[in-house]
């Protein structure tokens, strides 16, 4: 509004309210990282005018550069909202068009073409993870070809990953890993541009717990022994953290094949006790104690109320005594045992975690965990 009451003083001729570059950034730049509704589409019509009025003034006091499309861009796919992937998309048509008409100052680069990758990740489409693939591709045609500004980095690749570990289509998962395993060729070709890391693997394992496939749990296990091993040998880039266990047990607790529900059952509480045993800040949270009593939940059978109790009473004394108890936790809790097991814990069936011991549920209020989805935290 503000922006918009200095260009209308202006136009009526008062020369000293002219808006120049460092205005129209400072809205755009709020405009994008306000997070409101709305704000990517307010974002972008300060841009067009700003492109339009360097456009008729043909003078550099309003000049549009990459950073403010790419800040546009960002707010697009933070957004989340419907078209946003390919409202993005369109706007790299648009720089890529400014660019070949002569504005040497917009130009795509390797910042522009993640966030439109990021966008059709965040989007939801069941298109997402192939159309994400197709930009990779395309970027890493246009840098073969000799444009080093769109070169893919590992944040590229792991954005496209992700795309691949949020669709739960069939085969995605292998197909995360084909991509990871590109990565490592590159990387040990001598381009370190490429290499894997934490975030990469674990998003690769994310893939494999909402796949739903045979083995999945096995697969998810074989690849943090991986990053354990490369680690151990001197990769400080791909270190294991707590995100990367929680992912693992919790392809473990979707495991819907019979013959792999009681490996998964094994897997869950070796991985389990493995971040248990870390030193410094990596141990359980909620999470990971929701995602255990899910395991419970969903791999012993119902009939067998002995086993459930045992695992049960176990994972939660261990949750209240690290001060992680949430109303998460208690949810899953609530579907491990039975309903007089349940209030032998907490006292009553309603119960919330607002009204247990402060001791219990002390780190739990720092944000330290949340309800399970298929493959991540949500």
């Amino acid at each position: 509004q503000l922006l918009e009451k200095m260009e209308g003083e202006y136009l009526a001729g008062d020369g000293d309210l002219k808006p120049n570059t460092f205005t129209y950034n400072a809205v755009i730049n709020a405009l994008a990282k306000s997070g409101e509704p709305g704000a990517a589409a307010r974002a972008e019509r300060v841009l067009h005018n700003m492109v339009k009025r360097h456009k008729t003034s043909n003078n550099d006091d309003v000049k549009p550069t990459t950073i403010n499309f790419n800040t546009v861009l960002d707010a697009w796919a933070k957004s989340g909202g419907k078209g946003a992937a390919e409202r993005a998309e369109e706007i790299l048509e648009w720089m890529d068009c400014l660019n070949k008409s002569g504005n040497a100052d917009v130009k795509p680069d390797t910042i522009t073409f993640n966030a439109v990758i990021d966008a059709w990740a965040r989007s939801g489409d069941k298109r997402a993870p192939s159309r994400a693939e197709q930009i990779l591709d395309h970027m890493d045609d246009l840098y073969q070809s000799g444009n080093k500004d769109v070169k893919p980095d590992t944040y590229t690749y792991n954005t496209v990953i992700n795309a691949w570990a949020k669709s739960g289509e069939k085969g995605s998962a292998s197909r995360a890993e084909h991509i990871l395993a590109i990565m490592e060729q590159r990387c040990h070709a001598g381009d370190l541009h490429f290499k894997p890391n934490t975030r990469t693997h674990t998003s690769v394992i994310d893939a494999w717990a909402k796949s739903g496939e045979r083995g999945a749990a096995a697969r998810a296990e074989h690849i943090l022994h991986t990053m354990q091993m490369q680690y151990d040998s001197g990769n400080l880039d791909v270190k294991p953290n707590s995100h990367t266990y929680n992912a693992v047990m919790n392809a473990c607790a979707f495991t819907k094949i019979e013959e792999d529900r009681s490996e998964a059952l094994l897997i869950a509480f070796r991985v389990f006790e493995k971040l248990a045993s870390q030193k410094g800040n990596m141990h359980p949270d909620a999470y990971t104690y929701t995602i255990l009593l899910s395991v419970c939940a969903n791999l012993l059978p119902k009939e067998n109320e002995t086993r459930r109790y045992h695992h049960a009473k176990e994972l939660f004394e261990k949750c209240c005594e690290s001060g992680y108890v949430n109303d998460f936790v208690l949810r899953k809790l609530r579907q491990t045992v039975t309903e007089r097991e349940y209030m032998y814990f907490v006292g009553s069936v309603d119960q919330c975690a607002g009204k247990l011991p402060r001791d219990w549920t002390r780190n739990a209020m720092k944000g330290g965990g949340g309800g399970v989805t298929r493959g991540g935290k949500g």
